[in-house]
């Protein structure tokens, strides 16, 4: 057996004994220890939480900017309409004429174009 497996189950063991003692004894103050307890690590997570988060370096605009891009990205990666079958045409209807579907406009993209200088060419090859 290793040393911290010998520690580990005897510092188990006393903790148990002290445990079933402690509920024998006086029920009452073990529950108030526990609720002492639980009370304390609440408190100090809490505290962590409040800590670590005004530490934490970023801006909280550009996190929101950057959730917006990521909601945006996922919107356009995941397919608009899922495919559902159609059910099979009778003889009947083949005949008929189709119905005209109407042509979908573009969503306008978010890009916009910026006009350079079209007109000025530099070509250095030539210019020997």
């Amino acid at each position: 057996m290793n040393v911290r497996t010998v520690v580990v189950s005897v510092i188990t063991a006393l903790a148990a004994i002290g445990l079933v003692s402690m509920m024998i004894t006086s029920p009452g103050q073990l529950v108030r220890q526990i609720a002492y307890a639980v009370i304390t690590v609440v408190i100090v997570m809490f505290l962590l939480r409040l800590f670590m988060k005004n530490r934490a370096g970023g801006n909280r605009s550009e996190d929101r900017a950057y959730s917006k891009a990521v909601k945006q990205s996922k919107k356009r990666r995941t397919p608009k309409t899922s495919y559902k079958p159609k059910p099979s045409r009778s003889v009947a209807f083949t005949s008929a004429k189709p119905k005209k579907k109407m042509a979908r406009r573009k969503k306008a993209s978010h890009l916009t174009v910026i006009q350079g200088n079209k007109g000025k060419r530099n070509s250095r090859a030539s210019s020997e």
